[in-house]
Formats: C-alpha cells, sequence, structure tokens
C-alpha cells in the first residue's frame, strides 16, 4: 500500500497533525498508526496535560500560544459540546541565585512573544503566594494567563472524532522498520506483516520517537524519562 503521508503514533500529535493537514486543504493520502488504539499506554493520557509559554526559544513559545488560541475557541473548532475542563491556573518556575540569569534570559524571550509571564522577586512571591517557603528562592516567573492544565484524553478524542470522514486510514500495528533510499524514508514496515509505501513519513512517536528515528538510522536525542508530580492540599 502507498500513502503520501505515514504518520507513526496517532495520539494527540499524531491525530492533530492529519487534523491539521485536512484543514490546510491537503488531500492525499494519509495513514496514521498507531499501535494502542485505546491510548492506555500513551504519553497523551498519562501526562499531566498542561501547557506553558514559559520556554526559552521563541518556537516554542509559539506553539503552545497556537494552542491555546485552540483552546479559546474550542467549540467553535469542534461543536457546542467541546470541553476539556482547561483550566488557567498558571506555572510558577522558581531560580536561586545561579538560576536567575536563566530565568531573566528566558523570561525576555517570553515577553518579546507577547507572553503574560510576570518576573518577581522573593518578596513579591511571597506575597502572591504566602504558602511558599523563600528560602534559597531568589525570584520566579509566574504565567498570569495562558498556562494552565486541561484534560488530554478529552482534547485527544475531539481530534480523533474530528478526523472521522475525512479520508484517513487508521492503521492498528506496531512498526517494525524503516527503510530509506540515500536521505528519505520510502517505507515503513508494520508488525502485522503490511508494508507502506510513503511519500512522507512523520513521527509522532512521543517518548518513542528516538526508538522509530533509529529504526531510519537517524540519532535523536529522545528517551521516555520517570518523573514526579506531587499534590499538596
Amino acid at each position: 500500500m502507498r500513502y503520501d503521508v505515514v504518520i507513526i503514533g496517532g495520539a494527540i500529535v499524531g491525530s492533530s497533525i492529519a487534523y491539521y493537514l485536512r484543514g490546510e486543504g491537503f488531500s492525499g493520502s494519509i495513514a496514521l498508526v498507531e499501535r494502542d488504539p485505546q491510548f492506555a499506554h500513551a504519553a497523551t493520557t498519562l501526562s499531566c496535560a498542561s501547557i506553558r509559554q514559559q520556554f526559552s526559544i521563541p518556537e516554542n513559545i509559539r506553539l503552545s500560544q497556537f494552542t491555546l488560541k485552540l483552546f479559546r475557541r474550542l467549540t467553535e473548532e469542534f461543536g457546542a459540546d467541546a470541553d476539556i475542563g482547561f483550566r488557567e491556573g498558571g506555572y510558577l518556575i522558581l531560580a536561586g541565585e545561579n538560576g536567575l540569569p536563566i530565568l531573566r534570559a528566558n523570561h525576555e524571550a517570553q515577553m518579546a512573544e507577547g507572553a503574560d509571564i510576570v518576573l518577581e522577586d522573593a518578596d513579591a512571591l511571597v506575597r502572591r503566594f504566602p504558602w511558599l517557603s523563600a528560602e534559597g528562592i531568589t525570584a520566579g516567573a509566574y504565567g498570569r494567563s495562558g498556562e494552565g492544565w486541561f484534560d488530554a484524553h478529552a482534547m485527544l478524542m475531539l481530534f480523533r472524532k474530528a478526523l472521522r470522514g475525512k479520508n484517513i486510514d487508521f492503521i492498528t500495528a506496531d512498526v517494525t522498520g524503516i527503510e530509506r533510499q540515500g536521505d528519505r524514508v520510502t517505507s515503513v514496515s508494520l508488525g502485522n506483516g503490511e508494508r507502506l509505501e510513503a511519500g512522507i513519513v512523520i513521527n509522532a512517536a512521543g517518548p518513542n520517537a528516538g526508538k522509530v528515528a533509529d529504526m531510519a538510522g537517524l540519532a535523536l536525542p529522545v528517551e521516555p524519562r520517570k518523573r514526579n508530580v506531587f499534590v499538596f492540599e
């Protein structure tokens, strides 16, 4: 089987890519390959599902701002019942004396992109957050708006529902190999024995993107790492 575009990974990144390809008028054939159709082990559904604009480079800030615009017109895009429980609670990123230059440089980049981030010293932070222990803290950056958390599974389901009837093939399978001719990826092999020839292959495999890239002989420094979340009441 041949496709113009093969997307490896069908969770929120892969599904949104397919959605926007169709939305921008792309009429070629698209295959969306996902090994876990229930998304029980997907980073999308297992993540903290949050959005922030506190990044160090303009590209990442703009990506978040693009998504924020979508969140704020969700019902216009997906219908009156669309709801992902988005709460703009803000991010608070703290720094000691050694980390302050980086925090300031990041804040300048964020302000240049129009992000609503305020940089405050420790005293101001304690006034804003009386529960905060300022020991070792020199300053902090707080997102007053445009940052928070949401239901990532609900967002994924909106994309998946919107893809119905858009002439996209949903394929449930593991990717087991990738073939190249020179600098171009030409086909994707699946665990069910299928081979998909492709004009373009998009790696949307999340924390497994490094493994997928390795199949194509490419070094991509992406790997899953354990992180911890603490909830205080």
